[in-house]
């Protein structure tokens, strides 16, 4: 079917609309269930979004609730499916505010902080409410006692002795659920920062390999995104602050004040892996070798020496470059020749 007719367009929404929903669906592929809807925001604009946007949702609440329907009711969906409920529509809500076609529209990262500040402000009171009933304590102590008998038992076979017994110590299911509530409290925000950011660009970057074959340049160059210099204070300032909660102990802002750290922690790693595009092209080393910079760098930061080294190293970079020029192209270059 012909794309620029009606009946073409709406095909080609549903089909993005229904690769969403199987990556959803397959594990792995839940952290790349934006991607597609992105595309159709890149190619159809916002409405083509809203109509992929709603078919997801029609698709995700008939499975979702499917088994309350066969019973008529009798089976009501439990707390967890409200929450995922909840993280879906943030994450949906989000992609619209990115690809919002407002007058005068702020650069695209703007709108990424914009969606990620609102999603904060949503997160307190909505989870403040959840987190108080009665019925999402006992969920969470199911699914934290479940996930620590898996984990026990997959340490159990490869631990002897005292080892064993430490893991099952740390393995607890109240520990493991403290652990988790601190990380997210401390890294919301910036989870949501990267899933809207990753999306937004890995969709911008299938679109606009559509939009090359036909002779039009791509609107992004992940290459030239860079901050300006008056983003090192909010990053001093709240930097300042996460070493004072480590140093003296949690205040009552605690929690914001990581989130945004981490946030502007995020922004200059994105600067610096910039650079490193940048360099890339600019010596023309093969793309393929981009590739494995990626997945060393993702390897070593999960590795638990080296990780804090990579995390805090390519921000560095992104940061140094308010003092040091490394993007120079190869033409203003003085000692290099074409």
């Amino acid at each position: 079917m012909d794309q620029r007719t009606s009946g073409g367009r709406t095909l080609e929404i549903l089909l993005f609309s229904l690769s969403s929903m199987l990556l959803y669906f397959t594990g792995v592929g839940i952290f790349l269930f934006l991607v597609p809807l992105q595309v159709v925001a890149s190619r159809r604009g916002m409405r083509g979004l809203l109509t992929a946007i709603g078919a997801f949702f029609v698709v995700f609440l008939a499975i979702r609730f499917w088994p309350a329907i066969v019973s008529r009711g009798n089976t009501a969906p439990d707390i967890l499916t409200f929450m995922e409920l909840c993280i879906v529509a943030a994450l949906m809500a989000g992609l619209i505010v990115v690809n919002a076609p407002i007058r005068r529209r702020p650069r695209t990262m703007i709108m990424i902080l914009a969606a990620t500040a609102a999603a904060g402000l949503v997160t307190v009171p909505v989870g403040s409410l959840i987190s108080s009933s009665a019925s999402f304590q006992t969920a969470m102590n199911g699914l934290f006692t479940e996930i620590s008998h898996t984990l026990s038992s997959v340490f159990a076979t490869t631990a002897d002795g005292v080892a064993s017994s430490l893991m099952a110590s740390f393995l607890e299911p109240t520990r493991l659920r403290q652990m988790m509530e601190s990380y997210l409290l401390r890294s919301l925000l910036v989870d949501y920062a990267v899933m809207i950011s990753f999306s937004w660009w890995a969709g911008q970057a299938a679109a606009a390999r559509a939009l090359v074959l036909f002779g039009a340049a791509p609107r992004f160059r992940f290459a030239q995104f860079r901050l300006d210099s008056w983003w090192l204070w909010p990053l001093i300032g709240s930097a300042a602050l996460v070493l004072a909660d480590l140093a003296f102990g949690p205040f009552t802002l605690a929690y914001a004040v990581w989130n945004i750290a981490l946030v502007m922690l995020f922004l200059y790693g994105l600067q610096g892996m910039a650079i490193l595009w940048f360099l890339f092209d600019k010596h023309r080393i093969p793309r393929f070798l981009w590739i494995l910079l990626i997945v060393g760098l993702c390897i070593i930061a999960a590795t638990p020496g080296a990780g804090v080294f990579i995390v805090l190293a390519v921000p560095v970079l992104g940061i140094s470059e308010n003092w040091i020029r490394y993007r120079i192209p190869r033409k203003a270059a003085p000692t290099e020749e074409d």
